[in-house]
């Protein structure tokens, strides 16, 4: 089994000096991160070992016999203006690329092809990070750290640059999240809350 972490981190010099602030909560105490945009900002999943020690997995394609990849994601509300069932067309929308059917309520039926679909759909648009060369860069010295530092063995970072074929709703998105490590188990799931803005009127 895998832990997976959020965290909320300041890469500019103009903040370096500022406290990070109190992590915002909604009322089921899921983490909410507030965007300016539905798109064109990194989502970051961290994976650690967790009680079997076994490191997470790396595999961003469907691997049997589930067939889904190693990290499994899902938002409850669609992403994008022309969510398909098509897997991994993460192209633009002018060369047939499509968003991400949600999944309302979450769910991780291992028997629902349609849910498998949808979480490969997601998972595909991540690469991956290790602990030695990681996406993100937590401070003013602009270097790549991980954002839960000191974390045990080795941490895999999964990293989504969001575009605008897959960008989340204004409004509050849902996104349950969890991963699997190499022996195939996967961790127990954690969820975080995307605030998007809603346009004035």
């Amino acid at each position: 089994m895998v832990r997976q972490d959020y965290c909320l981190f300041c890469c500019d010099s103009s903040c370096a000096q500022i406290p990070t602030p109190t992590p915002a909560l909604d009322e089921v105490g899921r983490r909410i991160f507030s965007v300016s945009s539905g798109s064109q900002f990194v989502l970051v999943v961290e994976a650690i070992p967790g009680l079997s020690l076994a490191n997470p997995a790396k595999s961003l394609t469907p691997i049997p016999p589930s067939n889904r990849s190693d990290l499994q994601i899902e938002s409850n509300r669609s992403l994008g203006d022309n969510p398909t069932t098509m897997v991994c067309d993460k192209g633009p929308a002018s060369q047939g690329g499509g968003g991400i059917p949600g999944i309302d309520p979450p769910s991780f039926d291992e028997n629902n092809q349609v849910i498998s679909d949808t979480l490969n759909d997601f998972a595909c648009r991540f690469q991956v990070f290790t602990a030695s060369a990681p996406c993100t860069k937590v401070d003013a010295t602009l270097e790549e750290k991980l954002l839960t530092p000191g974390a045990p063995f080795t941490t895999v970072q999964y990293c989504d640059l969001v575009t605008a074929v897959a960008a989340f709703p204004p409004g509050d998105s849902i996104v349950t999240v969890r991963a699997r490590d190499v022996n195939g188990n996967t961790g127990p799931p954690k969820q975080m809350v995307i605030r998007v803005p809603t346009p004035t009127p």
